[in-house]
């Protein structure tokens, strides 16, 4: 856990209150426990693929996100699991009345795992290795920075070009990474988190150990061994067997398969877990009616029972319905015959298409069922791909597709989607001025309802010109098992694991 006594002095993927068992109770938090039963020195998680980089600054996959950066690298704010911000490598931050300058006072006891401390010059350093480093995901989120500065060693202060309402929550994921690390991060990563990397085998295991110099409060178990499953029964019966403490995330199918006598469903109160669809709106799939006529042939009642188990939420737009900035929207009425006619219109009526779906969410594969066959009611023909994990990535930053399906964690602040999911196409198939200088607007003003209107417009847009779609918010299910004690998800859907312990 990070420590508790910092607080914000002065805005992703991701809220409200603590994880729940379906049963009602908190997750290994009822109080019934021996607090003096012998603990595991291992604790055993299961991932839905393997991670084959972890570097940082170029990996965006949401399993490394949780499984790696979260508990390898330190970051200089944070969220805690109510998604509440909070310092991390900051004992205390605060930011100008114009959000233009902001600054932070680093604790004094933070090291690297490779023993050098975590002093400004380190801060800066990695901080402008993410905004100007070869693919790195983040130099969005640094662009407009004026200048890195050090008063001292343990103060760094950033001053922006102009003003960032988001700018806070936006550097949430940008991991400080060791200096005498950047060379060799993507196989060898030096951070100053909890936990320190040990090594990874190929499609076998990831191990970290804790590290004992944390900063923050020691993690509860001493390593944590990651397992790439990608089929979710299989790691269910792992589980079982004892060979797996936890399965960090499940469909609604493989929840209702749990034998709660001999595991924990573990899930958050809200869920800001986006299932969606990316057009490429420069290719095939690049005629706006046409894309609407898809949407009008998307049954997400029927996504929602077969693929959520009746549940989540259905929405059109982008932004989760918890959060200030969301305007609801009316979208697309499930009619096949009015999806016909507009195809016709378009001239596109015999049209076809690919959608790419990474392995280990059966979920996609479901949705791609569902939309196929009613499709093909309509003389579409959609073909789902799917592909491992590392091959999907490729083909999604290169814009090489016709459709993609993805999930993503809408953060605390709605930039986060417009920062990591929109900029992209903003900059390539779906250039639209109006939608790329609405969301710098709703950066410049720090009133919330202001920004609250600006995004209220931009769902608007989005909804209607769909460069992406919205599928649905999905439910969050983790499976622990019983002797998993102090497990939390929250509502970005990352399972939380400083803090665990496993009974022997």
């Amino acid at each position: 856990m990070r420590k508790s006594n910092r607080t914000w002095v002065a805005a992703v993927s991701a809220v409200a209150a603590g994880s729940l068992l379906l049963g009602g109770c908190a997750a290994g938090s009822d109080g019934d426990g021996d607090s003096t039963a012998d603990v595991a020195d291992e604790l055993v998680v299961a991932l839905a693929g393997d991670i084959d980089n972890f570097d940082p600054h170029t990996n965006q996959l949401i399993i490394y996100e949780y499984a790696i950066r979260e508990l390898v690298f330190s970051s200089l704010v944070d969220y805690d699991v109510d998604l509440n911000l909070q310092g991390d490598l900051a004992s205390e931050f605060e930011a100008n009345e114009d959000a233009t300058v902001f600054t932070f006072t680093l604790d004094p006891d933070a090291v690297f795992h490779d023993g050098t401390p975590v002093d400004a010059a380190a801060v800066i350093e990695s901080l402008e290795r993410a905004a100007d480093g070869t693919d790195s995901i983040w130099s969005g989120r640094l662009a407009d920075v004026q200048s890195y500065d050090a008063p001292d060693d343990q103060t760094v202060v950033i001053t922006l070009n102009s003003p960032n309402a988001a700018f806070l929550a936006g550097i949430t994921s940008i991991a400080i990474v060791a200096p005498s690390g950047f060379d060799d991060a993507s196989s060898a990563p030096v951070g100053s988190g909890p936990y320190e990397f040990v090594s990874w085998s190929a499609n076998d295991e990831i191990v970290l150990e804790r590290f004992d110099d944390y900063f923050g409060d020691a993690a509860a178990t001493e390593s944590i061994v990651y397992k790439p499953v990608t089929d979710q029964q299989v790691a269910l019966n792992s589980l079982y067997s004892g060979d797996i403490d936890i399965v960090s995330s499940v469909t609604s199918a493989t929840a209702e398969q749990v034998d709660t006598d001999r595991a924990q469903i573990v899930e958050p109160t809200a869920t800001n877990s986006l299932s969606l669809i990316e057009f490429n709106a420069s290719g095939t799939l690049g005629d706006e009616q046409v894309r609407q006529a898809l949407a009008t042939a998307l049954d997400k009642e029927s996504i929602r029972d077969i693929a959520y188990g009746g549940d989540g939420s259905i929405q059109w737009s982008p932004i989760p319905e918890s959060s200030w900035a969301y305007a609801e929207q009316d979208g697309y009425a499930y009619d096949l015959d009015a999806a016909a006619a507009m195809l016709e219109e378009a001239g596109a009526s015999d049209l076809s298409f690919t959608l790419e779906i990474p392995s280990g969410f059966p979920e996609a594969e479901q949705i791609a069922r569902v939309w196929q066959a009613s499709l093909a009611e309509i003389g579409v023909t959609l073909t789902p791909n799917v592909t491992e994990l590392s091959v999907w990535l490729d083909a999604y930053v290169s814009r090489d597709y016709d459709a993609t399906w993805n999930v993503f964690n809408v953060g605390a602040d709605p930039n986060s989607f417009f920062d990591i999911i929109m900029n992209p196409h903003l900059t390539d198939d779906y250039v639209s001025p109006e939608v790329s200088d609405l969301a710098a607007d709703a950066l410049a003003v720090s009133d919330e309802s202001a920004r609250a209107d600006i995004y209220g417009q931009l769902q608007e847009i989005l909804v209607e010109e769909l460069p992406i779609m919205a599928v649905q918010f999905t439910p969050i299910y983790s499976v622990a098992a019983t002797g998993v004690d102090g497990y939390a998800v929250n509502p970005l859907g990352w399972p939380m694991l400083t803090g665990v312990t496993v009974a022997e």
